[in-house]
């Protein structure tokens, strides 16, 4: 892939939730020595994103702190409480200043551990080589993120309402809509028991 070509393609990461199931903010859990928050942003990076806006919300000033290394460009959204759709309308309205504005977006949210640069790259290459609209990750039966958006539905973007995020859009574009398979994308953090058997994978994993 070439420079120009992920120069195209913009991510927003959804991390300005409270965590209220999981009793502490899961963007600052530490997993093999780093944030989730840290690992999300520093692998859209890694996947040639740029720019990287990242949507803070709940402890924002404090959160911020954890990824000031990283050189992307945070957006606060004061109406969090609200729901997913406001921070992802939020993180849109940032990019939707760009000039040029980018041609695609990479959405993603925090919490889904076993990430990799790997799968952002497959799916930031598919976007341009299959020219779908929408390239998508597929994980338990479902389509979902980190997918990527071309600039055509930025708008459809700036309209989700609720505590909902783009799950939405991608059943609505199925016929325009390629799908990568990452079955890890499930493994996400939202209760004290996900918590609890993700760091004693981790810890098992350190120890062989």
């Amino acid at each position: 892939m070439s420079d120009s070509s992920a120069c195209a393609c913009a991510a927003v990461v959804l991390a300005a939730g409270a965590s209220t199931r999981l009793g502490q903010p899961k963007q600052l859990i530490q997993l093999n020595g780093e944030s989730l928050l840290h690992h999300t942003a520093r692998l859209a990076t890694a996947a040639g994103c740029n720019p990287v806006f990242v949507v803070l919300g709940f402890q924002a000033g404090h959160i911020e702190q954890g990824i000031r290394d990283l050189g992307v460009k945070t957006v606060i959204n004061p109406d969090w409480q609200s729901g997913m759709a406001s921070s992802l309308r939020c993180g849109m309205q940032a990019l939707m200043k760009q000039t040029p504005l980018p041609q695609r977006v990479l959405l993603l949210v925090c919490d889904q551990a076993r990430l990799s640069t790997e799968v952002l790259l497959e799916l930031v290459r598919a976007s341009e080589e299959k020219g779908s609209v929408i390239t998508t990750a597929s994980y338990a039966g479902r389509l979902g993120v980190p997918a990527v958006f071309d600039r055509q539905l930025f708008p459809d973007l700036m309209k989700i309402e609720g505590d909902q995020g783009a799950r939405a859009l991608i059943l609505q574009h199925l016929h325009q809509t390629f799908a990568v398979e990452f079955p890890e994308g499930a493994v996400d953090i939202d209760t004290p028991q996900d918590l609890a058997s993700l760091q004693a994978i981790s810890k098992d994993k350190t120890r062989n």
